[in-house]
């Protein structure tokens, strides 16, 4: 091999050296951006894990406060029934008593 063969292939050599390091230093650039949006989506989940955990114990609470507004709501009823039941309880009495009295049971 003569002298300018060598030069020329040391240059393409050179070269080819040269691309590849640009090409290394290209995967190093990309492999550092994966990174970053590997531990993003990893921040991301962790975040809508949490997200769902509070969504959980807010419904629990809704169904809690739901709950308590449905005994609130039948207070009023039931005492209704109540009243109407010892009224019911006394207007009989009363006539029995009465009906006893007329009899002269009592």
């Amino acid at each position: 091999m003569t002298n300018e063969e060598l030069t020329r292939k040391y240059v393409a050599l050179d070269e080819m050296v040269m691309r590849q390091a640009e090409q290394i230093k290209t995967a190093f650039h990309q492999i550092g951006e994966a990174k970053s949006i590997a531990e993003s989506v990893h921040k991301l989940a962790t975040s809508v894990e949490l997200l769902a955990r509070e969504q959980c114990l807010t419904n629990e609470k809704v169904d809690a406060l739901a709950s308590d507004m449905e005994e609130v709501k039948e207070k009023p009823g039931r005492r209704w029934e109540t009243i109407v039941s010892v009224a019911i309880t006394a207007v009989v009495t009363a006539l029995l008593a009465f009906a006893l009295a007329q009899l002269g049971v009592t």
